[in-house]
């Protein structure tokens, strides 16, 4: 056989092994597709966003922020009541939730909570903050979609990938801000 046959076919080969899903892979797939269609979208798909974040590697050039910051901001949706607090209770939930929140993953919140993440700064005392207009609402926006504030946060966007609605969003801005939380009792 000649060399460059020979050497056609090995490259065929070795093209097919890298095609082939490896078992991490194969296993990735499997979690991200057991947590529904819904799930697998989300977490497979890139958004306009997405795309911008890893082709400059979460490091936007400084002239397209301002327009990333503003679509972001676009994404924002408002509970249909109009109230940004809702009920601490819920948002506990939610915030405790693996498939949801997931808040533990990255942040401390109620204090005797012994499995929590230091990623994300330590929530504790949170309401510490007040209940002004201006902080419900940075609270609000910053849970619903963390993009809107800081392009490419480690933070996800929760709101804007359904993994919790604007009323659940609210109730977490009060499981952060409501004075009888966890949160802020001492």
């Amino acid at each position: 056989m000649k060399r460059s046959a020979v050497l056609a076919i090995g490259l065929l080969l070795l093209g097919l092994g890298f095609s082939q899903l490896s078992p991490f892979k194969a296993r990735l797939q499997a979690t991200i597709q057991s947590g529904g269609p819904e799930f697998a979208q989300v977490m497979l798909g890139q958004d306009k966003a997405q795309a911008l974040c890893t082709q400059y590697r979460d490091k936007l050039p400084p002239e397209l922020i301002p327009a990333f910051l503003e679509e972001q901001k676009a994404l924002i949706k408002y509970p249909q009541n109009g109230k940004l607090m809702g009920d601490w209770k819920n948002g506990e939930k939610v915030f405790t939730d693996p498939r949801r929140g997931n808040c533990y993953a990255c942040h401390q919140g109620v204090a005797d909570e012994v499995a929590h993440g230091t990623m994300g700064p330590s929530l504790l005392n949170y309401g510490a903050r007040g209940q002004s207009e201006a902080v419900v609402r940075y609270t609000y926006e910053k849970i619903y979609n963390a993009w809107a504030f800081v392009p490419c946060s480690l933070m996800y966007r929760g709101g804007v990938h359904g993994l919790f609605t604007p009323e659940e969003t609210a109730d977490l801005v009060a499981f952060l801000l409501d004075p009888e939380s966890p949160i802020n009792r001492r």
